[in-house]
């Protein structure tokens, strides 16, 4: 079973992707009553994901001052030559308010002196921008997470002489950042690896944790039936139909958001042989099923190939349909293969 569970789900787009646009065959002729059989290219088309969001911020809710505010350097963290250090921010007050955008902010040395860096672009931007809810209540530990009322912030610099030849490098001992609603807050930061300035500083805009977005299901597979012929003949294609079946209580629009389909021909499954001629996927031909109502059906005709070189015996025919990582339960009928 774990077998045929990874035949449909353990592939990637590249696996995918790999097994040619388009079917290979063409049909002869279509029977009555079903829908004629194209050769059409499975569509690869990832789920769309939504964006991270911020916690909306209530109309007339007024910009943070620094009055409104507590800060706290969160930690720091480096690698391949680079630091990142984490600020975070809670309210003071008794009320909401908001920060907004990138502040500017000075460096300072341990003795107070404005260090001489011009501020950049971050080199990970935030996920999350735009107006942040900053609510009060006490700053967070360092190492933790954000909260939903709290916002952050966070600066990097190379700490790799090597990227500034003949420059000494500088200790970031602390951080003067501007709130865009007036005044400053001074900041310290804990031991870090040093600083160069020719590489400049890179500021962040303030940040707060997004809110939790579902990204929607995909929408339900209808049924399958499959009915293949008595026998099939190597080298030949065969058709075959496939019923599909609306056992849900909505309407089901094929024509709108289309099933990809597997169609694999196997000599041994139970035993895990590999299905013959590689992966097959493609899409249905949709567009004339429309819309199936509740406990509708629509018959698709159906082309498979098979390998010249197969041997006669009893093989298995697998077909599955599936969106994106949604795939329904594979069924697997026996055909007789003739020379």
């Amino acid at each position: 079973m774990g077998r045929r569970t990874l035949l449909l789900m353990g592939l990637g787009l590249l696996a995918i992707a790999g097994c040619g646009p388009l079917h290979p065959l063409s049909a002869a002729s279509t029977p009555g009553g079903t829908i004629p059989w194209k050769a059409l290219p499975a569509d690869l088309t990832p789920t769309p994901v939504p964006s991270p969001q911020a916690m909306p911020v209530p109309p007339g809710t007024r910009a943070c001052t620094a009055g409104d505010l507590a800060g706290v350097a969160v930690g720091s963290q480096g690698a391949t030559g680079h630091v990142i250090a984490s600020f975070a921010f809670a309210g003071t007050s008794t009320s909401d308010c908001y920060v907004d955008g990138t502040p500017t902010l000075t460096a300072l040395d341990s003795a107070g002196k404005a260090l001489l860096f011009t501020q950049r672009a971050p080199f990970f931007p935030p996920d999350v921008t735009g107006p942040q809810l900053v609510s009060p209540g006490p700053v967070p530990e360092p190492h933790t997470a954000l909260k939903y009322g709290q916002t952050g912030l966070t600066i990097d610099w190379v700490s790799q002489p090597e990227a500034c030849p003949g420059q000494r490098g500088v200790t970031i001992a602390k951080a003067v950042i501007a709130i865009p609603g007036g005044g400053s807050l001074t900041i310290a930061l804990p031991p870090a690896p040093q600083a160069y300035a020719c590489q400049r500083l890179g500021v962040g805009s303030f940040e707060s944790p997004p809110i939790p977005v579902e990204t929607p299901p995909p929408p339900p597979l209808p049924g399958v039936k499959v009915k293949l012929p008595e026998s099939a003949v190597a080298g030949k294609p065969f058709d075959y139909l496939v019923t599909l079946t609306n056992n849900t209580k909505q309407p089901m629009n094929l024509a709108a958001t289309c099933p990809n389909y597997e169609e694999e021909l196997f000599a041994d499954i139970i035993h895990g042989s590999p299905p013959l001629g590689g992966k097959h996927f493609y899409m249905l031909n949709c567009a004339p099923a429309g819309t199936l109502a509740p406990g509708r059906s629509a018959t698709f005709q159906m082309v498979l190939n098979v390998p010249a070189d197969a041997k006669p015996g009893t093989y298995t025919v697998l077909f599955a349909l599936r969106y994106s990582n949604n795939a329904s339960r594979p069924v697997e009928t026996p055909v007789q293969l003739t020379a």
